[in-house]
């Protein structure tokens, strides 16, 4: 059985998760900010969504986990990176 990852529930459930956690990491690195992250994350999932289901507002419950999902990955690299900086000073 062949799982296509632009199939809606592959998509929901399998490809935006992962994107919003790998951009959660990358996007910390490039800003060094985590609200200018959590900003970009949810207006493009808003954007997303709206244009996906065409303006349903029953569906803000997945931007707003996509959000969370890169505030948390974000939070923790922060912490990460804050550690190996303290580590390397020491």
């Amino acid at each position: 059985m062949i799982v296509s990852f632009l199939q809606p529930m592959a998509l929901i459930l399998f490809t935006l998760p992962l994107l919003s956690l790998i951009w959660g990491i990358v996007g910390y690195f490039i800003f060094k900010r985590v609200y200018v992250v959590l900003v970009i994350t949810f207006a493009a999932s808003t954007v997303f969504i709206f244009a996906y289901t065409g303006f349903d507002l029953s569906n803000m419950y997945w931007v707003v986990a996509m959000t969370f999902l890169c505030m948390c990955t974000s939070l923790i690299t922060k912490i990460i990176q804050f550690m190996i900086q303290r580590y390397k000073k020491a």
